[in-house]
């Protein structure tokens, strides 16, 4: 099931968290600049409220998602690790995965620290 976001709370959104442009092509022989527009403002693309709120809620859950799979491994096949070289060794693969841009990527395995207690990813 899709969830449908219906109410932007960009206030929600950590400062830490990236903003990144998306890149865009149009034809043409003239310069362009890719803006989409957001209750009157215009945007780089990818950066309006509701493009980074969404994207902040799609990290958030993955980071979730990763501080269990990170506790698991502790707990585990990886317990002679330290707790920053689990959440870093997640980061090539998260980046592999292509879910949002490499800087979001390291912003998640950031995130599971967090969550975890743990210190950050190297």
């Amino acid at each position: 099931m899709v969830e449908v976001i219906t109410e932007v709370r960009i206030e929600d959104v950590p400062d830490d968290f990236p903003r990144v442009p998306r890149l865009g092509a149009v034809a043409g022989a003239q310069p362009k600049l890719l803006m989409t527009q957001y209750e009157g403002k215009f945007y780089e693309l990818g950066l309006s409220p509701p493009e980074v709120y969404e994207r902040w809620l799609n990290c958030e859950d993955l980071a979730q998602q990763l501080s269990q799979a990170a506790m698991a491994s502790k707990l585990g096949k990886r317990a002679h690790m330290t707790e920053e070289e689990i959440l870093a060794q997640y980061v090539p693969r998260l980046k592999a995965q292509g879910w949002g841009a490499p800087e979001e990527m390291e912003w998640v395995a950031n995130r599971a620290g967090v969550i975890l207690g743990w210190r950050p990813a190297a």
